[in-house]
């Protein structure tokens, strides 16, 4: 019975590890598809659809070197303000350094980014805190330097 007991603990714990770490690598799929489509929706001048992936939220954080801006819609004025139109959007790129995991519904991304525009080559680190929220991953703090 002992015997038994232990090939089913160990049955249930493999079926549990394998199904988390499926959920973890669908997931990781979702997050740098997010990231995807922000830089699509950016380097198309479509700062709307940029912003979808932003919690819609006053609980927003975005950290710069100008401080930090709370609230979706602050968030959007400034980047609204910062990049008027495609021009100054010019061509976003991202460089995905680290997803890690805090739990199933929490994740942090660390990457590079870069801007090509009219007034030259833009270029930084940031940080994302994402949020499963319902379905959708949303960033919920984003420092970026």
């Amino acid at each position: 019975m002992l015997k038994f007991k232990s090939v089913l603990f160990l049955f249930c714990f493999t079926s549990v590890s394998t199904l988390l770490l499926a959920q973890k690598q669908t997931d990781k799929t979702t997050l740098l598809k997010v990231l995807s489509l922000q830089q699509a929706a950016w380097n198309n001048g479509n700062l709307d659809s940029f912003m979808l992936y932003y919690w819609h939220s006053p609980e927003l954080r975005f950290i710069s070197k100008k401080g930090v801006r709370k609230g979706w819609q602050e968030v959007y004025d400034n980047y609204k303000k910062s990049y008027a139109g495609k021009e100054q959007m010019g061509i976003l790129k991202f460089d995905i350094k680290s997803i890690d995991f805090m739990d199933k519904n929490n994740a942090m991304i660390v990457g590079s980014w870069q801007v090509k525009n009219d007034s030259g080559v833009h270029e930084g680190y940031f940080s994302l805190w994402l949020k499963k929220i319902l379905t959708n991953w949303v960033i919920v703090v984003d420092h970026t330097s």
